[in-house]
């Protein structure tokens, strides 16, 4: 039995300005622990989803972006509401193929589970994560077993 909702899913920033679509289900999920992370969302971590271009669409309104320099020097912009300032999805820097939306906008982010969690290394001692999550010091060279967890938890 799948845990997925209905696609597509929708989201938006704090004051309703902008809002967006996803189509269908993302490929990727994960929680990162890195010290932007923990600055940008003002908690212990980032819940992402890493979802294909042309499965994301703005549907209302404009972002914002502007350019955050990863810990290892890549580039990465992030879009945001111009007006509230809610950082709602990402670009990363690997390829153009994705965009990585912030789960905690969606409308219903409940079916949201982490398949890993990045950056331990800057973890907070108090944070954990469900039995079965992928753990990772910085982030995982290779994506595909995190793409198999996820999968394995969207079946339940």
């Amino acid at each position: 039995m799948s845990r997925l909702p209905s696609f597509p899913v929708t989201g938006g920033c704090a004051c309703g300005a902008v809002r967006y679509e996803v189509l269908a289900t993302p490929p990727v999920t994960f929680a990162c622990c890195c010290n932007d992370c923990q600055t940008l969302t003002g908690s212990g971590f980032s819940l992402a989803m890493a979802v294909m271009r042309e499965h994301f669409r703005i549907t209302k309104g404009e972002v914002a972006t502007w350019i955050r320099r990863s810990e290892a020097g890549n580039e990465i912009p992030q879009n945001i509401c111009a007006h509230c300032g809610v950082r709602l999805y990402s670009e990363p820097y690997w390829g153009p193929q994705t965009v990585t939306v912030r789960a905690g906008t969606l409308d219903e982010a409940g079916w949201v589970q982490p398949a890993a969690a990045y950056y331990l290394r800057s973890k907070a001692p108090w944070l954990g994560f469900p039995e079965g999550t992928l753990l990772y010091e910085t982030v995982p060279e290779d994506i595909m077993p995190v793409a198999r967890r996820w999968r394995e938890i969207c079946e339940g």
